[in-house]
């Protein structure tokens, strides 16, 4: 069995506050088990009480012996790496601006350029990174329509509206603006 030996006073007091008041649940965990381990409970009572496994409990006792206070904290670098470096988030950026609206086009951009798979989701990531705004484009109907268009579509409907009178059809409006 393997414990933790050899706590101060102050060290005690030290664990305690941190497992009180860390923001990091982790870190209060990983407080926890070593104050736990020095009075005396087994590791396999510590994996019952934290429902982690047994290389995880040595892994911590491990950076505790080591690092001492801050083998509790998690170091950086954990975690999946970029898959982009900072030239090509800067390229990503510069190809969403240009076709903002089509995030397809950078995807295939990526693909064959650099030969790697990135989702649409990863690229708004990279986009937000750079710190771009990312928003969804709101449509609305706004302005006069385009003349030729407007008065080519008024000139069908008199034409419909001729045929009806005639009685060959029979026009129903189906909004509320005919």
């Amino acid at each position: 069995m393997r414990y933790i030996k050899g706590l101060t006073k102050e060290t005690l007091k030290l664990l305690t506050r941190i497992y009180q008041q860390s923001k990091y649940y982790q870190v209060r965990q990983r407080a926890l088990a070593i104050q736990l381990s020095y009075e005396g409970y087994k590791i396999s009572e510590l994996m019952k009480i934290f429902k982690v496994s047994r290389n995880t409990i040595y892994n911590w006792f491990n950076n505790w012996e080591t690092c001492g206070l801050v083998g509790l904290y998690n170091h950086p670098g954990q975690g999946r790496k970029n898959i982009f470096n900072e030239q090509q988030q800067k390229i990503i950026k510069e190809w969403v601006k240009e076709t903002p609206k089509n995030l397809g086009l950078v995807q295939e951009k990526i693909h064959t350029q650099w030969g790697i798979t990135a989702s649409k989701d990863t690229i708004k990531r990279v986009i937000k990174f750079v710190q771009m705004g990312w928003y969804r484009i709101k449509r609305r109907v706004g302005g006069e329509p385009v003349p030729e268009f407007y008065t080519r579509k008024c000139q069908e409907l008199e034409q419909l509206i001729q045929l009806e009178k005639i009685g060959k059809i029979e026009i129903r409006y189906v909004d509320e603006t005919g």
